[in-house]
């Protein structure tokens, strides 16, 4: 035996039953032992438990909650494992097997848990089952192990917690004082990892969580619990359980471009879990913080290569220039101060990139605020969109993007009326909480440094940068327009005067300075598709800015002719990248304007994910191509980008209709075409990203590897490479090269 599960019961005999029916289906007997320890239920379950042989029964005589029991059950436990497990849960096929595996993974690793239906945290999952059974259906299919799905967490919900012995040991049991329960399990959290364990949250496991089953006729109770419960965990630890311990993601979406060996400082860093989920999704990124209460500096710590703390002033790191990014969290009473983004422009290197978020002082109920006799809302804790921009040029920065984030709650009459007197453009500004602001340092319009190759020429070596690599040797003022022109020598003009807004790719020094690694992926699958196109007539479907057009026309096609859906950017396609021999034209992708078999080569790029149906695409594209022709289509792999997700459940790009998987591509592309070969993009390993042989790449593009003004590790991460080559990892974007079936002699 080495798992003694751990049950508390206060009354809810029926939600027992069910839990205990669940454990004894899907666990094997040997593997545990279940103590259930009863706070003086009067609904049965006392009785119910006593008539169970293979149940061991601790009663109580009042209700001593929730932490207090649980320790007792402990002190009785023969396991070398403890497993907290609520009674309102349901467990499923191969759950504790694939939580024993997580938590025997390294010594290091004190507790573990699964992700559920109903939970904080981010250790929910969306589901559309309706019963039990179809909850199982869905568990058995979801409970796959996979390593890689493992993430180290700052703390872990205490439905279903396994837990090393050792761990438990070292960290003490839950505290008491905590009474009915709430906190206890952030608070042994807290303990644990400050011991020296981690704490992995197991996105490959999935069992049923009620949730609140206890408190749900007791909700007064619940709520002074909670509130009780939350003064005492400040007193203890000097931080607050949830704003300490909050993971960003919405801070973290414009560092998609993340690489390792980057620096990355979070100013307001708390506990540091934004740092840790960084962590988690590109393990060799350097992590530094600053936090001025000492007590989250001490957690923060433990992720981060430098926290400080208090009146510290925070140093580069050696080896480097600057910061490569710096997040800016939102726990100032006045948003991005321009005294700190002075101070943040002065640490970053050139090129750097800041992160922040800011209220938006014309958001309805802000606005509705001002009409009160006495406003509670301090003027200066919020900022328009215009007070962001100004803000940041003040502070040198350039390329600043902005991301609304609208609020769900809205009411409707409120903002039509209030829209009537701010007009059209104010009124979808009313809509808007809050701002993601991102903005990048630039130094003369140049390039950053991380774009350039090293002053020696050679490739940097992958991981360099942790330690202390070499520092670039400033170009000449002289030499500085000769390095330019090189960087542009072989694509298209730059759109200078183009926004980018993520989901067209643009070629300009805002792109290539805050989004290399989107550049080079979609170059590469530009570059890949030349080889195709010599003296073909080329349709490039979903063609967004032109710039593929032109690359492929300039390789040698007979005709190339682009298709977008948006008119604006056809007609800056046509002003900058038309000419003899290349068109474009507004179009939908469903509903092309050309007859059938007009086209030897059809590319589409990132355009499948986009349509409401890609079977649908892929038949028009088999209709307008020739015989024998070629498709060239690239997609994102879902088994990386949304994992947790599936195809019909909405993927987390909101731009995106649905996200295939490897597999479900090759399916999909199978009924029409005769698959050539399918290269992989960004590839992601059991730990993080990695990068294939660089002898891959050039075999997957040619000679032409060199991309100027990126970085060698840009190149060697975002380059095409056929998945004949690469074992143990999976790519994050998908090309494949297709042949309508039915080619000819002549199209071979």
């Amino acid at each position: 035996m080495t798992v003694s599960i751990l049950m508390v019961t206060y009354n809810q005999l029926a939600m027992t039953k069910r839990a205990v029916a669940s454990i004894r289906k899907h666990t094997p007997a040997s593997a545990y032992e279940l103590i259930v320890v009863d706070n003086a239920s009067a609904d049965g379950t006392v009785e119910w438990l006593r008539a169970q042989p293979d149940i061991i029964l601790l009663g109580q005589q009042k209700n001593l909650g929730f932490p207090a029991a649980c320790n007792i059950g402990a002190l009785q436990a023969k396991g070398d494992k403890l497993l907290l497990l609520n009674n309102d849960t349901v467990v499923t096929p191969r759950w504790l097997e694939q939580l024993t595996l997580a938590l025997d993974s390294d010594e290091r690793v004190g507790a573990v848990g699964p992700l559920t239906n109903f939970a904080g945290y981010g250790q929910t999952v969306e589901t559309s089952y309706r019963t039990m059974e179809e909850m199982q259906s869905f568990a058995d299919a979801f409970n796959a192990t996979a390593p890689e799905r493992w993430e180290e967490r700052a703390k872990l919900i205490g439905f279903c917690l396994l837990i090393k012995r050792a761990a438990w040991e070292a960290a003490g049991p839950l505290d008491e004082g905590y009474g009915v329960g709430n906190y206890e399990d952030d608070d042994w959290c807290m303990s644990a990892r400050l011991a020296g364990y981690k704490l992995l949250l197991c996105r490959d496991t999935f069992i049923h969580h009620e949730g609140h089953a206890s408190f749900k006729n007791a909700k007064d109770a619940y709520r002074k619990a909670m509130l009780q419960n939350e003064k005492r965990f400040i007193g203890k630890w000097g931080f607050h359980p949830h704003i300490s311990v909050n993971a960003r993601d919405d801070l973290l979406r414009p560092l998609h471009f993340i690489k390792p060996g980057m620096s990355v400082l979070e100013i307001g860093c708390g506990c540091g879990a934004t740092l840790l989920e960084l962590r988690n999704r590109c393990k060799d990124v350097r992590l530094f913080g600053y936090e001025s209460g000492s007590s989250a500096a001490r957690v923060a710590a433990l992720v981060a290569e430098k926290v400080w703390s208090g009146g510290e002033e925070v140093a580069v790191p050696s080896g480097t220039t600057g910061f490569d990014v710096i997040v800016l969290n939102d726990i100032l009473s006045n948003p991005a101060p321009i005294s700190l983004l002075k101070k943040i422009h002065g640490w970053l290197r050139n090129g750097g990139i800041v992160a922040t978020s800011a209220p938006n002082r014309h958001y309805v109920e802000y606005v509705k605020a001002y009409l009160k006799p006495i406003n509670r809302v301090p003027q200066e804790a919020l900022l328009s969109k215009q007070e962001i921009l100004q803000r940041f040029r003040q502070a040198g920065f350039s390329d600043i993007e902005i991301e609304r984030i609208p609020s769900d709650t809205v009411a409707k009459p409120e903002l039509d009326a209030l829209g009537m007197l701010a007009g059209e453009a104010g009124k979808e500004e009313l809509a808007v909480i809050y701002y993601i602001v991102s903005a990048v340092k630039r130094k003369g319009g140049e390039l950053p440094e991380s774009l350039r190759s090293n002053a020696s020429g050679g490739a940097q070596k992958h991981g360099q940068a942790k330690g202390n690599p070499p520092k670039p040797s400033s170009p000449s003022p002289s030499s500085s327009q000769a390095m330019a022109e090189q960087r542009m020598s072989s694509l298209p003009k730059a759109q200078e005067d183009v926004a980018f807004t993520g989901e067209r790719l643009i070629l300009n020094s805002a792109v290539s300075g805050s989004h290399p690694d989107v550049l080079a992926e979609h170059i590469y699958r530009y570059r890949l598709a030349r080889l195709h196109c010599a003296g073909k007539d080329v349709l490039d479907a979903a063609c967004g800015a032109g710039y593929g057009a032109r690359m492929i026309k300039d390789a040698g096609a007979a005709s190339v002719t682009g298709v977008d859906i948006e008119p604006e950017t056809i007609r800056l396609a046509d002003r900058d990248y038309g000419g003899e021999g290349v068109s474009f034209q507004v179009g939908d992708a469903l509903k092309l304007a050309f007859a059938k078999e007009s086209f030897d080569v059809v590319v589409s790029f990132e355009t499948i994910e986009h349509v409401t149906s890609g079977s649908a695409w892929l038949n028009e594209a088999a209709r307008v191509l020739r015989l024998g022709g070629r498709l060239i289509i690239s997609t994102p792999n879902r088994e990386v980008t949304n994992p947790d997700r599936q195809f019909d459940q909405p993927v987390r790009n909101p731009y995106h209709s649905f996200e295939y998987s490897l597999g479900e591509f090759i399916g999909e592309l199978s009924v029409l075409y005769d698959i050539e070969a399918i290269y992989g993009q960004t590839f992601v390993g059991p730990r993080g990203i990695v990068a294939p042989d660089w002898t891959d790449i050039v075999e997957a593009v040619g000679n032409d590897t060199a991309m100027a003004g990126l970085h060698p590790e840009t190149v060697r991460h975002c380059g095409p490479v056929s998945l004949s080559r690469v074992k143990s990892a999976r790519p994050a974007y998908v090309i494949a090269i297709c042949r309508k079936k039915g080619r000819t002699n002549a199209d071979a």
